[in-house]
């Protein structure tokens, strides 16, 4: 990756940049206003602060998220409760905004213009910051959410399957490229070209790897000859399996699936057009159509599959083509794996919130592919937020002289009309409307 240090700090913050984190409590602070709360007062250390202890709260699980602040030892988690007060920490949540409202156009047709913003700023640098690999995926990835949305998905394959569905071009290492959130079959772009919208997405997912020699692999969903035509064209190299409805004539001149079952498993067609697109028929157990650009049978090798007739472990002929695809096919599915080994668990009915803080994971996962391991790579960087943590708020404490308090007189409570304030007393956490009369403090002990 390219960056300056080593620390897991320095991996965040090349992903997090200052300029992102402005942006957002710039918003913030002014949606706060809006909604009349004008003392709000975000800054960008405290924001900082912020992050770390979600950080912390993805790692460190407890049933209700005010046992981290609570008294009772044994609970409180002094990481987060002494970084922000409880209260404070829902405030900045129920704040935290990306767009000023009043500027969205009535006519507006994108549905992530809330996030936007954020969403353009980091997928620059997600596609920035890290040299392109040889070997890349296209797939789709699910950000869970339940709440009322109109774009929400229901795929019922995935761990989650309702939710907000992204596309996603990533490496085989798990590095996530480029990405685009699903808002409908046209995406949000207007007419819908003659390669449909799957292909439409494979092509503007590519866009920056033209004439770069790269191999982008992708499923049956995305697959199509003319796809592949068009990738080729634009210097992309591309394989994928294909479905047996989108060969394009290529299955007249393959052996059927009948003559495939019967010579036995690893039994293998090819037909190669005059494009140089290789269609390969391969019988597993079941027939498989893979599509490329690139590659075909040879170099064959084997693969081990189990035999339910035999109950043992075979080896199958595998084309080369079969090889590619599974040895680089599941960078989308890697990461989406890694993100849900820590994820975060605080429900919001806000949309957009929950699309934030999993792409807060992600870019911490991208961080954490250079540094060390998941785990240590988010404590660490929670632990360090920000160069500058802001300084803890104590309570003031007002202290009587002794000669006031235990001197004889006029201790009597007095009702004041103002709100209600916090005992003077230290080993007192109750708040009271009364005050004494001679100490002039809040006291418990005079209701």
């Amino acid at each position: 990756m390219n960056v300056e240090g080593r620390d897991p700090i320095d991996f965040f913050s090349h992903l997090f940049t200052q300029e992102m984190i402005d942006d957002i409590v710039f918003n913030t602070n002014l949606y706060a206003v809006q909604k009349g709360n004008e003392n709000l007062g975000l800054t960008s250390e405290e924001f900082k602060t912020f992050l770390g202890m979600n950080m912390v709260l993805s790692y460190i699980r407890y049933p209700r998220a005010r046992m981290y602040w609570s008294p009772e030892q044994g609970l409180r988690l002094d990481l987060v409760a002494d970084a922000v007060p409880v209260n404070r920490f829902e405030k900045i949540m129920r704040y935290v905004h990306f767009v000023d409202n009043y500027s969205i156009d009535p006519e507006n047709a994108d549905k992530f213009v809330k996030i936007r913003p954020f969403l353009n700023a980091l997928q620059g640098t997600f596609s920035a910051s890290l040299d392109p690999e040889e070997y890349q995926s296209v797939d789709e990835m699910m950000i869970p959410f339940k709440g009322r949305l109109s774009i929400k998905q229901y795929v019922p394959k995935k761990p989650k399957p309702w939710g907000v569905k992204v596309w996603v071009r990533a490496g085989s290492s798990g590095y996530m490229y480029s990405f685009e959130p699903y808002q409908g079959p046209s995406g949000g772009r207007g007419e819908i070209s003659q390669l449909g919208m799957a292909g439409d997405v494979v092509m503007r997912l590519c866009e920056d790897l033209q004439d770069q020699n790269h191999k982008v692999f992708f499923d049956n969903f995305f697959c199509t000859i003319p796809l592949l035509q068009a990738l080729k064209h634009q210097g992309i190299f591309g394989t994928g399996t294909c479905r047996k409805n989108r060969l394009h004539g290529a299955q007249e001149k393959l052996k059927t699936e009948k003559q495939l079952k019967k010579e036995g498993r690893g039994s293998v067609s090819v037909v190669t057009s005059a494009q140089n697109i290789t269609v390969t028929r391969w019988m597993d157990s079941s027939v498989i159509h893979m599509a490329s650009s690139c590659t075909g049978v040879s170099p064959t090798d084997e693969a081990e599959r189990w035999s339910k007739k035999e109950k043992k472990m075979l080896k199958v002929q595998r084309p080369f083509a079969v090889k590619l695809y599974n040895q680089h096919m599941g960078g989308v599915d890697q990461m989406d794996q890694m993100v849900a080994t820590y994820p975060h668990r605080r429900r919001n009915k806000r949309w957009y919130i929950r699309v934030f803080f999993h792409f807060h994971l992600l870019w911490t996962l991208m961080s954490g592919n250079e540094a060390k391991d998941l785990l240590h790579f988010k404590a660490s960087t929670a632990r360090r937020p920000s160069a500058t943590p802001p300084l803890v708020k104590r309570r003031a404490v007002v202290k009587v002289p002794p000669e006031v308090r235990y001197a004889p007189g006029n201790h009597w409570p007095k009702l004041n009309v103002t709100n209600a304030m916090r005992c003077s007393d230290e080993s007192c956490h109750r708040r009271t409307k009364y005050t004494c009369l001679q100490c002039d403090v809040f006291d418990v002990t005079t209701e």
